[in-house]
Parts: C-alpha cells; structure tokens; sequence
C-alpha cells in the first residue's frame, strides 16, 4: 500500500492542470490521509485509482492553455502525506526479529 501511494503521490506533484480540477485533487488527498489514518486499505486504493484516473490526459484541450502547476497547498498535503506513509514503514530497530527455526 505504501509503495503504490507513494508513486502516485509523487506523480501528482508533475500533474499541470486547470484549478477545477486541482480542487478535486485536493478533496481527494483528503479522502486518502482519512483513509491511511483509519488504516483502511481498501478505502486507500479506491482514492489511488481515483486520483490516478484525476491525472492530466496527454489530449490537450482549450482549457488546458490555462493549466497550472501544483498548487501549494496541493503539495504541501503531498509532503504530508508521503511523510505520514514513510513513517509507517517499518525500520530495521522496529521490526520484530525473525522467529526461530
């Protein structure tokens, strides 16, 4: 879970996009830190293929001439996100020892 939130999340950070469409990225980063908080994986997948379906199209559009970068509170819940995620991961002082044989 944290692998495939990881990459989709440094992936929205390169996203150009309209404002309408950074809003719903942002109510989606929402969604995913309650989920990674509530430790509800199915829940957490449902709002990465969400966002992975928010990504910018390779067609451009009219609107697209007004797309912009991420914005900073957009990257800013990222940071926060990613740093949550990494915190999860075990490390070599936290993980149990491995059972004998």
């Amino acid at each position: 879970m944290r692998i495939d939130s990881a990459a989709v999340l440094h992936e929205v950070l390169t996203w150009r996009m309209v404002g309408t469409r950074w809003r719903a990225v942002a109510a989606a980063l929402d969604e995913l830190a309650a989920a990674v908080a509530d430790d509800d994986v199915e829940e957490v997948r449902r709002v990465l293929h969400e966002l992975d379906m928010a990504a910018p199209t390779r067609v451009l559009r009219i609107e697209d001439a007004l797309a912009v970068g991420v914005p900073e509170a957009v990257r800013e819940r990222v940071n926060q996100l990613v740093h949550t995620l990494d915190a999860e991961r075990p490390t070599p002082e936290r993980e149990e020892p491995p059972a004998p044989r």
